[in-house]
């Protein structure tokens, strides 16, 4: 009960103090149009990678506004994006495949040297990317609908006499009449932002929510609901991670150091080999004797 009140508590603390890393305050080398660019990040809602670009968006702008310079051998993922992004590719699609990778590096660190159990890794890799699309409020508040309509719904038909994959089929079929009833209703209950909600991120919700059942009946409600906070928690830090304007501008600035920089994080999370954060915590009195 501990362990779980730890991660309700984090969580509570991201949503409440969610810092935006700072940007840089804009240098003399700079142009004139990166500089306001940079500026106008501070003041804008972090832009929705998952969505189709808008003619001459925030990274759009950047791109065309960078200049490469130095032999092509060691700029070649620049001169391959400036060339993917005229030919009429999505920058939130390239900052995304960048991103993603980084995501993975997150949970594999929170697995292999934090401790953190969760939900495997591709379950908190896809939720922040949902969260992304979401917005963080929205995102949790849908995700703690949708894990409570599975939680009730299969107490409701925990008596059918049915095998699982039907049980389970029913159980979807609930989750998604309560959550067609729920954007149905949101304009009436001052939930308005709910109703721009896509398809994408429900779906992803509902896989945890599976995950969740799942852990239900294969463990007990305590550890399920332990495991889902943790999933949540890192999912919604690697939202905060991705969704930064700073972090997106990097990545794709710089696709060459980005991909060599999550490469060398991954062989150094597998080269760790003691004990984990967490297991150090717990043990602490028999390790300081």
């Amino acid at each position: 009960m501990k362990k779980m009140a730890i991660w309700l508590s984090l969580c509570l603390f991201l949503l409440g103090n969610s810092p935006v890393l700072a940007l840089p305050k804009p240098s003399p080398s700079m142009t004139a149009t990166s500089a306001a660019v940079l500026v106008a990040e501070q003041e804008e809602k972090p832009a929705d990678l998952t969505a189709p670009r808008e003619e001459q968006n925030r990274l759009t702008t950047l791109l065309t506004t960078q200049k490469i310079k130095g032999w092509w051998a060691g700029n070649f993922l620049k001169i391959a994006l400036h060339r993917a992004v005229a030919d009429g590719v999505s920058p939130n699609t390239l900052v995304l495949l960048f991103l993603f990778p980084l995501v993975a590096a997150l949970v594999a660190f929170s697995r292999q040297v934090v401790g953190v159990s969760g939900f495997g890794m591709i379950v908190p890799a896809l939720l922040s990317v949902a969260f992304l699309s979401t917005g963080g409020l929205v995102g949790l508040v849908l995700l703690a609908f949708i894990l409570l309509a599975a939680t009730l719904g299969r107490v409701a038909i925990k008596k059918i006499k049915v095998p699982y994959l039907p049980k389970l089929a029913i159980l979807i079929w609930l989750i998604s009449m309560a959550v067609l009833g729920l954007l149905i209703l949101s304009p009436v209950i001052g939930l308005e932002r709910l109703a721009t909600v896509g398809i994408f991120p429900i779906m992803l919700f509902v896989l945890l929510a599976e995950t969740f059942i799942e852990a239900q009946i294969t463990r007990n409600m305590a550890t399920s609901f332990g495991m889902t906070m943790e999933t949540v928690v890192l999912a919604f830090i690697a939202y905060k991670v991705i969704s930064n304007p700073l972090v997106q501008a990097l990545v794709l600035l710089n696709p060459e150091m980005t991909v060599f920089l999550i490469l060398m994080i991954d062989l150094l999370i597998g080269k760790y080999k003691g004990l984990r954060l967490l297991e150090i915590w717990r043990f602490r009195k028999l390790l300081s004797k």
